[in-house]
């Protein structure tokens, strides 16, 4: 009973350890606009500003995605653009990018940079942006990051 006990103790131990190291969307979303921006600066581009309004686009698309209400990719894009053009002033031009099952947000922010037409969108003449993350079921993660010029 004792060794039992204690192996219990310790999965318990572990479980409670693994939820307190995983990074939060927040931090996560934080770590993508900052790569996102270190490389922007890094040629010589403008950094990007995050907002909420399009974060929330973004985590909406992201769910979406992850419940399988749409399959992945950018389906929507153009309804997500309109609700952001007719609730952010003066907004015009978007670009979105979408990933998933990264676990973290430095390899996502390397694989868009990668991508030829994610980099297009990440040096795009654009200065807000939004980052949206969701897991399905089964932990995978999807990410949406849309670009709006202003």
């Amino acid at each position: 009973m004792r060794v039992v006990s204690c192996i219990f103790l310790m999965l318990i131990s572990n479980v409670i350890l693994a939820t307190n190291l995983a990074p939060t969307e927040t931090v996560m979303t934080q770590d993508i606009v900052r790569y996102i921006n270190e490389y922007r600066k890094s040629r010589g581009l403008s950094a990007l500003t995050l907002n909420s309004k399009i974060s929330h686009e973004a985590k909406n698309h992201s769910e979406d995605m992850a419940r399988h209400r749409v399959s992945f990719g950018h389906d929507g894009f153009q309804t997500r653009m309109d609700h952001l053009y007719s609730n952010i002033q003066h907004s015009r031009g978007g670009a979105e990018n979408v990933a998933y099952n990264y676990k973290t947000a430095k390899i996502v922010g390397a694989n868009w940079i990668k991508s030829p037409g994610h980099r297009q969108n990440i040096v795009g003449n654009y200065d807000l942006t939004g980052v949206g993350i969701a897991r399905d079921v089964a932990g995978k993660i999807y990410y949406t990051q849309l670009f709006v010029r202003t």
